[in-house]
């Protein structure tokens, strides 16, 4: 059964670029070779570690999804254990919620480029609708405009407190401010006391 799995590998960054290209080269051949397939390679560069590897401050991050079977996991950390310019590496199995939040967060995006393109082309294109058309857009708007006006209200009112937690917070310093001048006022009587004393 064939999994979706990520894995980050950090190369020494001495490599030269050649270099660099074999290692990440070599890594997805290895998993092709085995029976899996690549879905995506990202080189996130040199980057600073969080601690020095084997006296090295800096580290040449990569990063690739692949689907497989589950043996090619171990088959491969024993690979990146016996190849050189791996500092480090991680594999870990891509759940299924991330993959929802991934899809979910691609058509937003999706949804906003044509919310933009829709909105750019009216002002480029001559306005051939027919009034009804521009008056069931207006109302739609109206329609977002109060939707947004409502999600906005109701996210204010749950940053602000309560009328009740207001009115206790203010009596609890309006009391803590008369128990400090209280206090103060003390303490000067006691003062005089003390000199007449001595």
């Amino acid at each position: 059964m064939e999994r979706l799995y990520e894995t980050t590998i950090v190369l020494d960054p001495q490599l030269k670029s050649t270099e660099i290209e074999d290692a990440i080269k070599k890594v997805t051949t290895f998993i092709t070779n085995h029976g899996g397939e690549i879905v995506k390679v990202d080189e996130w560069g040199k980057r600073r570690l969080a601690y020095e590897i084997n006296k090295k401050q800096y580290g040449y991050y990569v990063y690739i999804r692949f689907s497989a079977p589950g043996q090619v996991v171990r088959l491969l950390e024993r690979e990146y254990r016996l190849m050189e310019p791996v500092l480090r590496y991680l594999t870990v199995r891509v759940d299924k919620l991330m993959l929802k939040m991934e899809r979910l967060q691609e058509e937003r995006a999706a949804k906003e480029a044509a919310a933009e393109s829709a909105e750019a082309a009216p002002a480029s294109e001559p306005d051939d609708k027919p009034v009804e058309s521009a008056a069931e857009a207006a109302e739609e708007a109206g329609e977002a405009t109060t939707e947004a006006a409502a999600t906005a209200a109701e996210e204010e009112s749950k940053d602000t407190p309560e009328p009740q937690e207001q009115e206790a917070e203010t009596s609890a310093a309006e009391a803590a401010e008369a128990q400090d001048e209280s206090s103060t006022a003390e303490s000067d009587e006691a003062s005089p006391e003390a000199e007449e004393k001595s």
